[in-house]
């Protein structure tokens, strides 16, 4: 098995030193896709945005790479990893091709053009580079999010509840874009709550539960008896 390229080792994590989750081990590979369910106030917000880097924790080390994620600067972070948040639907008209290039903040230029169309083109956005985000579906904007993802390179992708508001369609397309990622060696960490998803396309699944981690699993193991139903 290769090297994890995200670890969480005996991780607490909250806001205001009041801690949120306590004791979560994880370990992410190249090519691996990870769901995290859970009931809302369970933690997976908390647990995504501490694995981004986003929030530090109070105890406990998130490795990246093999590196102590304490030690990375934000740059170094972002050349690392990708983080989609549970975003409201955006109100400045920034166009699709502005969004993804966002992507390449981080990286100096090199290659930056090539990078984000490539990251179009795959996400099926072209002909939709020039049009304002504010014009667009939920659907097209949340391809958007994941092909400025994409467009950033890096072997880290962190999803907050991506699928969440998305017809079934675009929900499917969404996580094809994910397979695509982890088939070049991406590694995806992501919460979710639709089980037939995690089953289609997760390796494994772990359930949160007062702030812990309640199983873990296969996602037809996690998502399908029975676990789920005790604590929702």
């Amino acid at each position: 098995m290769s090297a994890p390229l995200l670890e969480l080792r005996g991780l607490e994590a909250g806001f205001r030193k009041k801690p949120v989750l306590r004791g979560v081990d994880l370990s992410l590979a190249a090519g691996e896709t990870l769901a995290v369910a859970g009931p809302n106030g369970s933690g997976k917000t908390t647990l995504l945005k501490t694995a981004a880097g986003i929030i530090k924790p109070l105890s406990g080390k998130v490795f990246v790479e093999g590196r102590d994620g304490g030690f990375l600067s934000k740059k170094e972070w972002a050349l690392r990893r990708a983080y989609i948040f549970q975003a409201a639907f955006p109100s400045w008209p920034f166009t699709v091709y502005e969004i993804v290039s966002q992507g390449r903040h981080f990286s100096g230029g090199r290659g930056g053009k090539d990078a984000v169309e490539r990251a179009v083109a795959a996400a099926g956005l072209e002909g939709f580079e020039d049009r304002p985000v504010t014009e667009l579906s939920g659907g097209e904007y949340q391809r958007v999010l994941v092909a400025r993802a994409m467009a950033q390179e890096a072997k880290i992708l962190i999803l907050d509840e991506p699928c969440g508001s998305l017809d079934p369609k675009y929900r499917v397309m969404v996580m094809d874009l994910l397979a695509k990622m982890t088939a070049e060696g991406a590694a995806v960490l992501v919460s979710l709550h639709d089980s037939d998803l995690a089953v289609r396309y997760a390796g494994r699944a772990i359930l949160l539960y007062g702030g812990t981690v309640h199983a873990t699993g296969a996602p037809e193991d996690i998502f399908r008896e029975g676990k789920l139903a005790g604590i929702f």
